[in-house]
């Protein structure tokens, strides 16, 4: 009786036969390009479809499919939209939002939401069943056209068994008929590659590798609709890998609605695969474009000369004795120079590139200023920057995410770099924990990475290795003292170069309540200064001792860093650089209360929190 019941599920499962089979819409579009009927949504291609044709956007249409017998539908799967020209076409047209799925007259899903995105959508139903119907209930709008589209429909198509009438399909393949008909639908691959290669205008040899693509070879699709009954063609089709692989070898981007539908029909690593060529042919399409080419002056997003791109990383920024500003544009895995009027004047690093490098991880494939590379003279996202003052030019060091310091003269030429030896691994989201601390009075560079500390001459030597008492600092500053400042949450701590740790010299009794990220940096005449998220910047008489402080960001910053030179301040923040007279705004702040005082007002009398008298705690 068991093996009875079984036997008949698995029937249930993977019908026989499709004679009665047949799909029906509530309404059909009609067009230059011909009738968009319901059996267009379950032929199995994905540059088909079912297209309704009554006035709105298709809410209020359906499409159902009759499955000829009872099946076990354990799920089923729909391709919203129009497919043919991948995204293009997605957006151009109608495509569900919301539908109803009903089984046999029962409903069995209500009100499933669907992303607007091109995607293959699976949903479980685990129902058994003859007629299948999915009624919109509402739509997306088209971008040009009105008409809702469906490109197609299957069922069961994520269950790990492939339905017996799927397998015909391979058993004849595998046949004499088949076998020849794939040697030659090879040859016609090849010949197609190498015309496009030859010609990259040759859009017909492009337009055949895209339908084998996403759709298979032309000749199988033509046994899909005799050997595989209706819900299971989708399946059947196989994309061609060796159209697949030429247009990867090609990198033309237009080839990417193949890649897509392609994508579409795959499962578990190999989508996952299929997803991310589609990315990197995005990204060499960006960057075949050439950028922009009027960039905005102290910076925008981007990967353009001028642009920054820091995926919510800080940038790393100092200012040189002649009031040039530098950035370790993270992103771009390249330094930028940018004159005082915001300009960017110059660049180190790789040429431009497609890359997915990021810290000791991968991300997203994306257009970068410069590749990211280990070679010499170039970066893997560089997280800090440091002026290195010399009598008659300065230089700098630049660490990256991979631990290596290198240091570089006034022209950009290397002098010298190598690899901070270390446990602790950069990572992103926490500002790369990666700085670089110039000790002017002993000649020395200090590489901090996470909680470990390395001090250096500039010829590599190490000299002194210790593991900082408060953990990992968000902010590190060389004093003129000698000593090094290291900001950990809303206190500010000093330490000697050998590791002694003094104590707290800045707190939230001058910094104030509300800040969550501070840096530190020095001018020109050695005094230290702190930025808080908040937009206010610190200047002391010396560190504890606060002079004055003033707002200079009304908006609150995201991952600030910052510079100063003669008084004016440089953060970078959100890609872009914002440069503020701080000692203008100050002075102007400081004639203001003098001007009310003279007028009586008794506001000139009452002290901010943090002002000039008030000095920090220490341990």
């Amino acid at each position: 009786m068991v093996s009875l019941i079984v036997l008949s599920l698995l029937n249930l499962a993977m019908p026989e036969a499709h004679a009665a089979d047949k799909a029906t819409a509530s309404s059909m579009k009609e067009d230059s390009q011909g009738k968009h009927t319901a059996d267009l949504a379950v032929d199995g291609l994905l540059s088909t479809g079912w297209a309704e044709g009554e006035v709105g956007v298709g809410t209020g249409s359906w499409f159902q499919m009759d499955l000829g017998a009872a099946t076990k539908i354990e799920a089923i799967s729909i391709w919203p939209g129009n497919l043919v020209a991948g995204a293009d076409s997605f957006k151009e047209y109608a495509r569900p939002r919301t539908i109803k799925v009903s089984v046999d007259g029962k409903v069995v899903k209500e009100d499933v939401r669907l992303q607007d995105e091109v995607q293959r959508f699976d949903l479980p139903v685990d129902v058994i069943g003859k007629v299948l119907r999915i009624d919109v209930v509402d739509a997306y709008d088209g971008g040009v056209f009105p008409d809702l589209f469906i490109s197609e429909v299957a069922v069961n198509f994520t269950e790990g068994e492939r339905a017996r009438a799927v397998e015909k399909v391979d058993a004849w393949r595998a046949g004499k008929e088949g076998t020849k008909l794939a040697a030659d639908f090879e040859t016609q691959v090849l010949n197609a590659y190498q015309a496009h290669k030859d010609n990259p205008d040759d859009a017909d040899s492009l337009k055949f590798l895209i339908a084998a693509a996403g759709n298979g070879p032309d000749y199988l699709q033509k046994r899909i609709s005799t050997l595989v009954p209706m819900g299971y063609r989708a399946q059947a089709i196989v994309p061609d890998q060796k159209s697949i692989d030429a247009i990867r070898k090609l990198k033309d981007p237009n080839g990417i609605p193949g890649i897509q539908m392609a994508a579409l029909r795959a499962l578990g690593k190999q989508q996952k695969d299929m997803l991310e060529l589609i990315d990197i042919f995005n990204a060499y399409a960006i960057l075949k474009g050439g950028g922009r080419r009027n960039i905005k002056a102290w910076g925008e997003n981007g990967w353009e000369v001028g642009a920054i791109q820091s995926f919510n990383e800080p940038i790393g920024v100092e200012v040189d004795r002649y009031g040039d500003i530098y950035i370790a544009d993270t992103g771009n895995n390249r330094v930028q120079r940018f004159s005082t009027e915001g300009v960017s004047t110059k660049q180190w690093g790789a040429p431009a590139d497609v890359t997915h490098d990021w810290f000791a991880r991968t991300r997203k494939w994306y257009v970068g200023g410069s590749g990211a590379s280990t070679e010499s003279a170039t970066f893997v996202n560089p997280v800090d920057i440091e002026i290195i003052p010399g009598k008659d030019a300065d230089t700098y060091a630049v660490i990256d995410s991979k631990g290596r310091v290198q240091i570089f003269d006034a022209d950009g030429r290397v002098q010298i770099g190598w690899t901070v030896r270390c446990d602790h691994a950069l990572e992103p989201k926490v500002g790369g924990e990666g700085y670089l601390a110039w000790l002017a009075k002993k000649k020395q560079l200090v590489a901090v990475i996470g909680d470990t500390a390395v001090v250096y001459t500039l010829d590599s030597e190490e000299v002194a290795r210790w593991k900082i008492e408060d953990d990992t600092p968000n902010a590190v500053q060389a004093g003129s003292d000698g000593k090094l400042y290291m900001a950990f949450g809303n206190k500010i701590v000093a330490y000697n170069p050998d590791g002694f740790r003094y104590g707290v010299v800045i707190d939230k009794a001058i910094l104030g309540e509300g800040f969550e990220d501070v840096d530190l940096t020095v001018d020109e005449a050695g005094r230290l200064w702190a930025l808080t998220d908040t937009g206010y910047v610190f200047n002391f008489k010396k560190p504890g001792k606060l002079d004055w402080k003033v707002l200079v960001n009304e908006v609150p910053l995201e991952r600030p860093r910052f510079a100063v030179t003669q008084g004016m301040v440089y953060v970078t923040d959100r890609d872009r650089i914002i440069h503020v007279d701080a000692l203008q705004r100050h002075m102007d702040e400081v004639d203001a209360k003098a001007d009310a005082k003279a007028n009586g007002s008794d506001k000139a009398d009452k002290p901010e929190t943090g002002d000039a008298e008030t000095e920090g705690s220490s341990e």
